[in-house]
């Protein structure tokens, strides 16, 4: 009925399965058709009875066959179903939803030269199989729920590592998030009411604008300058409108690469304590600048400052693990928000984490993906200098370079022609609350050197 093969890497159970569902799926074994019996089955493949039951099992699992108490197994009968249903794109390709849930579905991507991940080969190093068998040992309580503040030694491990960055923070100042977006929305139900104002910088981190507009806030721009945000335009915005929060990037700025001044820091935070707002400093892309690199949190030891990462950037986004560190008084309540909306966290990837900076090996992942971004700087700018986009002067860092298309360029006619070739770009007004930088597209570094994307983007600026 079925051959195996002894030389192949792929174990002998897979085999097994995938070849008898690939006979009942192409009809060759007829629905109600008795399959051998366990024993006999093994006898014929000269294999072991418990690889076998393996295989039947995951077959029924898979609903292909079902057991038959005293009878055996059959050939479970094809219900006739519906074709599956295709749930729409949340938008278009120059849409926040439609950047946002293609961003994160890279399979459909030929080139996704406006995403904000990295690409799964340069973070295949990151969590070994090592690290996994290591989580593996805590089996027997690896699905319990973890502590609403987020499991113990995860935020021992972080208050470590900020320390290492300068910044003082006891596990007790800690909680874990589901992702960066999780900590942004908690933030967002504790701290504010519909109708406050909060500072956000343009351009600026595009969900976030839509997610405070969905909490019925007041955004206030701030220009990104090149050495951080328009402080002179932060004070006449606070004379004016009185915001609770400002969010802001020190290091490696989403979208433009770009890093606030030693100096700025120090007059934001004494703006902050002048008119009374809050600073939630969004580091997600910290990892990726040195650790001694200053940020707001180093200088502010939590007076002003709410300071946010994350491991997705990383580690990968399947590894939703995002963090806050802040004043107790507002952890406490930034947790209530946390068992109010989802009970707890997930422990599992939690453990993950942990293990991964346990083990040291997160900090020399974090130092090869420093040199290779830098690597790739120069090579997306080239490229994308030769097919018609213009940069600031400034050096970039980080994961971002932040073009300028020519002034005739249909930029939403661009994106949307890149994405029928499976080319997603990131335009340029989707970063600005205010409504600019409606010439301009944020460019993945890792992918804006790919031939492909030259190809598209020379003949369109050039016409």
């Amino acid at each position: 009925m079925i051959e195996l093969a002894r030389s192949s890497p792929v174990p002998l159970g897979e085999q097994i399965v995938d070849r008898l569902a690939r006979l009942i799926e192409s009809r060759q074994l007829a629905e109600g058709m008795r399959l051998p019996s366990v024993r006999q089955l093994a006898r014929k493949l000269k294999v072991g009875v418990f690889t076998v039951v393996t295989a039947y099992d995951r077959l029924v699992a898979r609903g292909l066959i079902e057991a038959r108490q005293g009878s055996g197994f059959f050939v479970a009968p094809r219900p006739n179903l519906p074709a599956p249903v295709e749930i729409e794109q949340a938008g278009a390709p120059d849409t926040v939803l439609g950047l946002a849930q293609q961003a994160l579905e890279v399979d459909r991507l030929a080139v996704p030269a406006g995403s904000g991940f990295l690409p799964p080969a340069w973070l295949a190093d990151a969590v070994t199989p090592a690290i996994l068998a290591r989580v593996a040992r805590h089996a027997a309580g690896l699905f319990r729920p973890s502590p609403p503040q987020g499991e113990a030694g995860l935020r021992e491990q972080l208050a470590d590592r900020l320390r290492h960055k300068g910044i003082q923070a006891a596990s007790g100042q800690i909680l874990v998030t589901f992702g960066a977006s999780q900590a942004f929305d908690l933030l967002a139900r504790a701290l504010l009411v519909p109708g406050d104002a909060v500072l956000v910088e343009d351009p600026g981190y595009f969900v976030l604008f839509a997610q405070l507009a969905r909490h019925g806030l007041k955004l206030l721009p701030v220009p990104r300058l090149v050495d951080g945000p328009d402080l002179d335009a932060v004070e006449t915005l606070c004379r004016l409108h009185r915001p609770r929060l400002m969010f802001t990037q020190t290091l490696l700025h989403n979208p433009t690469g770009s890093n606030t001044s030693p100096a700025k820091c120090h007059r934001l935070l004494g703006l902050a304590e002048k008119h009374g707002f809050l600073i939630v400093e969004d580091d997600v892309y910290g990892d990726f600048a040195p650790d001694q690199a200053l940020r707001l949190a180093q200088i502010d030891e939590f007076q002003s400052v709410i300071h946010v990462g994350g491991f997705s950037k990383a580690l990968g986004p399947g590894l939703r693990v995002g963090f806050v560190a802040a004043a107790p008084a507002i952890i406490r309540q930034l947790m209530e928000q946390k068992i109010l909306s989802v009970l707890s966290g997930a422990l599992l990837p939690e453990l993950v984490v942990a293990e991964v900076l346990r083990s040291g090996r997160f900090r020399r992942h974090a130092e090869q993906l420093r040199r290779r971004l830098a690597k790739a700087q120069g090579l997306a700018r080239k490229a994308l200098t030769a097919a018609g986009i213009t940069f600031d002067e400034q050096a970039g860092a980080g994961l971002f370079l932040w073009g300028r298309v020519p002034d005739r360029t249909d930029v939403g006619a661009l994106v949307r022609s890149a994405r029928e070739q499976g080319i997603l770009l990131a335009a340029g007004r989707l970063f600005s609350p205010g409504g600019g930088c409606a010439t301009h597209l944020r460019f993945n570094v890792v992918h804006a050197a790919d031939p492909t994307l030259s190809a598209f983007l020379r003949p369109r600026l050039a016409a």
